[in-house]
């Protein structure tokens, strides 16, 4: 079998070497990608690419995507299961995932970030200032952290929050989900976003799906923060960064955003995060070396179990 790392910078060695004692191993040197892919069986992605008919009009002989991910949104599903290719990734593995921590860890610090302003305080000191009185945020104890999606990592980020002091509330579609007595159960987003001072967007996301966040529950958004790391097709994104531009939110973190390959999706975002209490960051909530290692080795390790059923 023929393998191809379409990213190899910093990829995890062992991960490499795992692949190459088995199989054959080929890395992208970012030229032809076509030509590198016209005789391979299995493919290793990131995020960088987004992976539609186009892309694999020369991969005639792929059988395996492999993508160290729990989202699929990079990943054009209908064109994969037409050329009966097999997606691997890191989807609805639970035990694996319980010890991967960068993505609730980033969550948490958007959460810090957005309550006291960093991005502007950052740039005010930068720019020779010096006026804390310009920045007086608010507190993470006592408030109360509404999180959508309680799931891996909205789990972990209401542990987070918890230890700080502030109360927990939750809404999740699923009946049964693993919670702390000491949360307060919402029957709807909605209701969540009415009594929660910060929100927080963890739910999963199937390509296809409406969005969680429509113009009703933007609405409600006002005086209040909201952060998502999740993914951008959760919310109406266009409503949202009009609700931002009215000045209507207290802040909010993004990590996520729709159709996020298109520059034109990023510009947007750009725009409106200028002189506002907006932290930006380009979807590296998964983005450590550890947890990027370690999910590289263990979706190298699927690969050849899937290959050697």
């Amino acid at each position: 079998m023929k393998i191809g790392i379409l990213e190899p910078d910093n990829f995890n060695t062992s991960a490499i070497n795992f692949l190459q004692k088995r199989d054959s191993v080929k890395l992208y040197d970012g030229t032809g990608i076509q030509d590198f892919l016209i005789d391979l069986d299995a493919l290793f992605i990131r995020l960088k690419y987004k992976i539609d008919s186009s892309f694999l009009k020369s991969a005639q002989k792929l059988k395996y995507i492999c993508s160290p991910t729990t989202g699929h949104t990079h990943i054009d599903e209908k064109i994969t299961k037409n050329k009966n290719i097999k997606l691997i990734t890191l989807r609805g593995e639970k035990d694996f995932l319980s010890t991967i921590r960068a993505t609730p860890e980033h969550t948490f610090g958007l959460i810090l970030s957005i309550l006291r302003n960093y991005k502007e305080c950052f740039l005010h000191t930068q720019s020779g200032g010096w006026d804390r009185d310009k920045f007086r945020g608010e507190e993470l104890f006592g408030n109360t952290v509404g999180i959508i999606g309680l799931g891996r990592v909205g789990f972990q980020v209401a542990e987070y929050c918890e230890s700080f002091g502030a109360k927990v509330s939750y809404y999740d579609i699923y009946k049964e989900v693993n919670a702390k007595n000491a949360w307060t159960k919402q029957t709807s987003v909605l209701s969540l976003i009415k009594g929660s001072r910060i929100i927080v967007l963890c739910a999963s996301f199937v390509n296809g799906e409406k969005p969680i966040l429509n113009r009703n529950e933007i609405d409600y958004l006002e005086n209040k923060f909201f952060v998502n790391t999740a993914r951008g097709e959760l919310v109406d994104e266009g409503y949202l960064i009009k609700f931002i531009k009215e000045n209507k939110i207290l802040g909010i973190g993004i990590d996520v955003i729709f159709d996020e390959l298109n520059q034109s999706s990023l510009n947007s975002w750009v725009n409106v995060a200028r002189n506002r209490n907006v932290s930006l960051t380009p979807h590296i909530g998964g983005a450590t070396d550890v947890s990027m290692h370690k999910t590289e080795l263990f979706i190298a390790q699927k690969l050849i179990e899937m290959k050697n059923q």
